[in-house]
This record gives structure tokens, sequence and C-alpha cells, in this order.
């Protein structure tokens, strides 16, 4: 069954991120030490990646100082198809992030599974001049494929101070058909879910040993969640654009 080779294959790319833990527990310092000093931590992602930025946004297990950049040029909103060719184009990370009350310090998760188009970049770039600590999560065999659209020639794991490889294949689907001349089942943004709340998980273990209350939304379906989840809206609402 062609749904079983699917699982197969996602089954080995989560193998693989689940021995290559290196890079993912130094960002889990950073976050970890980002919540400690108040600052908040931004994803953002164009196309099918603007879902893994969404993941972390009010969700339950997950943190509370998340800020996702969900621009309409980047996600769904104007179309699929607009938005792929939105993210080819260079100029537009300024612009974006002023839209957003980023500060030095503060944490920018990128999500690109080629790593290699303009607006990711230039994100990481533009993020990196204000000071902020900047986190890419894309494929590197992919990035040694793709040709580069960014003005400067450079991919994201270039430009990013930390880069965590999601051990996703040149073109992202897996499963092998018609001689191998198509191929179908796509597992970037199974990966991009994975390292996430691996991050989450990782990063609030960090905060535990600290002594530090690890600011955590609880689902609003369990007893005592609405209390809980309260005060952590008050406190972040104001800072968080699309909460």
């Amino acid at each position: 069954m062609s749904a079983n080779r699917y699982f197969q294959h996602a089954f080995e790319v989560l193998e693989s991120l689940r021995l290559d833990t290196s890079t993912l527990q130094e960002v889990a310092q950073v976050f970890a030490e980002a919540i400690v000093q108040d600052k908040l931590i931004y994803t953002f992602g164009t196309g099918h990646s603007s879902l893994l930025a969404a993941e972390g946004l009010y969700r339950a297990g997950g943190l509370a100082c998340v800020s996702a950049i969900l621009e309409p040029s980047t996600t769904s909103e104007l179309g699929m198809i607009a938005g792929s060719s939105f993210e080819r184009l260079q100029g537009q990370a300024t612009l974006i992030l002023e839209r957003y009350p980023i500060t030095a310090g503060d944490v920018l998760v990128i999500y690109s599974n080629s790593g290699v188009n303009a607006l990711p970049v230039e994100m990481a770039q533009e993020a990196k001049a204000r000071g902020l600590i900047t986190v890419a999560v894309m494929s590197f065999q992919y990035s040694k494929q793709a040709p580069v659209t960014s003005k400067t020639a450079q991919t994201l794991g270039d430009v990013a101070d930390y880069v965590i490889d999601n051990h996703v294949p040149p073109g992202d689907a897996v499963v092998e058909f018609y001689n191998d001349t198509l191929r179908a089942g796509a597992v970037s943004n199974v990966a991009g879910a994975f390292i996430w709340n691996a991050l989450v998980a990782e990063t609030v273990a960090l905060l535990e040993e600290k002594g530090v209350k690890a600011p955590v939304y609880i689902s609003s379906n369990m007893p005592g969640a609405k209390e809980h989840n309260k005060v952590l809206v008050e406190k972040y609402r104001r800072r968080i654009r699309h909460l």
C-alpha cells in the first residue's frame, strides 16, 4: 500500500531528526533565555511554510510568547499561486518587519524548505540587522540543488545564526510513481511541526531546570484552562499582533 510507503519515508525523516539534535538543543537554549528576558519568539514562512509559522501561535501545549508573522502576500489569503510568486520577489522584508513590534533580542524562526527564495533570506538579513537572533529550518539537501533568488545569492542557511536541517529530500515529495518519474506525498510540514514541538518541549525543560514557570497554554477544553490562559493572554496580547 502506498500509504505505508509514505509512512515509512516520513518515519525515516523523523528518525533522522531524532538523531540530529545538537542545533535543536542550542536553539532551545536561545528560546529559554529569550523567555527569561521577556522577549518574543517570532515565526515566519511563505506558502505552505506559513502553516508552520501559525503552528506556534496560541497553541495548546505551546509557548504563549510566540508571534507568527502572517502577511496576506505570504500566506494563502491572496491565493497559493500568488504567495509562491511573492516569496521570490526581493525588497519585501523591511516592509513586513516594520508591521510588527520587534525589539533587539527577540528571536525569529524562519521556515523555508528550499532555503533559496528571496523573501526568507532577506527576512533573516533584515532581522539580524535589527538585533534579532535568527533560526532557519530548512533542507540542506534541497538548498544545494535549487536556484537561489536572493539579491546577494545567499541561501537562508548562509545568513541565519542557527540552522536546523529538516532532513527533507529535494522536491519534498517522497513516494515514487510511474517508474520514479513522479513523486507524491510531501513531508516538509510533518518535519517542521515535529521540529517546532520538540523545540518547545526542550525549552520548557530548560525553564523548569532554571526554576522559571514556562508560559504554556492549556487546551481550552481542560479544567482550569480559562483562568490559566487568561493570565497569559493579558500578558502578551498587546505585543502579539495576531493573537
